[in-house]
């Protein structure tokens, strides 16, 4: 992804801490969430986490360029892949979660992780997934913790809706208290 089209990301991500809630679909969604990755974990040296809620293992690999990035920068939390029938292990970069995931193993995965070394950021592939096998107050009480647990940390957060249509309820929610809402579809900003 060109660096002029991240730009709206990178300045809501100047603070350490920074909240940041993008809407994004399409070709649009794939550049931003592969380009945040490797931007920050390929430029910046950072260190992160992807919840992955909708790639499996192998296409997260393809996209993302994965084996290009420093070793142990990034740290996959796998939803996806034990449902295909992967026969894949944990390792240094995936940890595999049978789908539906439930919301606590996904915070004790994400608090093993970010305690295991210096991560910087945390980034959520898809909130549309997670809208799909849970109801509006299990999600609100899992994204108030995660919020609140990684503003503690002071780690980065960006969380992906790729809702085309008129918003959900849980996105109405984080879009209020996030720190920054970018819209990417469609060119808008």
């Amino acid at each position: 992804m060109a660096g002029k089209d991240l730009d709206p990301i990178k300045k809501a991500l100047k603070e350490q801490g920074s909240q940041v809630f993008v809407r994004a679909s399409g070709g649009s969604y794939i550049k931003a969430i592969s380009g945040l990755v490797e931007d920050m974990c390929g430029k910046e040296g950072q260190r992160g986490i992807l919840i992955s809620t909708q790639w499996s293992a192998n296409a997260i690999s393809r996209r993302l360029a994965i084996t290009k990035l420093p070793k142990n920068s990034l740290r996959v939390i796998d939803t996806v892949s034990l449902t295909m029938g992967s026969g894949l292990e944990n390792n240094d970069v995936f940890r595999f979660l049978p789908t539906p995931a439930s919301l606590e193993s996904i915070l004790m995965e994400v608090e093993r992780v970010s305690k295991r070394g210096g991560s910087s950021f945390l980034i959520v592939d898809s909130l549309s997934y997670l809208i799909k096998y849970y109801s509006q107050g299990q999600l609100s009480e899992f994204f108030q913790y995660l919020l609140n647990r990684m503003l503690e940390d002071e780690m980065d957060v960006i969380i992906f809706d790729q809702m085309i249509s008129d918003p959900s309820p849980i996105s109405l929610e984080l879009s209020s208290i996030m720190d920054r809402v970018i819209d990417l579809r469609g060119g808008k900003r």
